[in-house]
């Protein structure tokens, strides 16, 4: 019974590779964000001209 649970849960099974942390791996760089701010900043710039009544 015990055994079966180990081999359910993948203990003792040749596909799981214990991975070393010899040298972590670069973060990517973030990419820039557009925020709501902006995004109505760049709306108003180009909103075309109200009419004068």
């Amino acid at each position: 019974m015990e055994q079966e649970i180990k081999n359910a849960v993948g203990l003792r099974s040749p596909e799981l590779v214990i991975e070393s942390k010899s040298e972590p791996e670069p973060e990517p760089e973030p990419k820039p964000t557009v925020t709501i701010y902006d995004f109505a900043a760049l709306l108003s710039k180009h909103e075309p001209p109200k009419k004068q009544q």
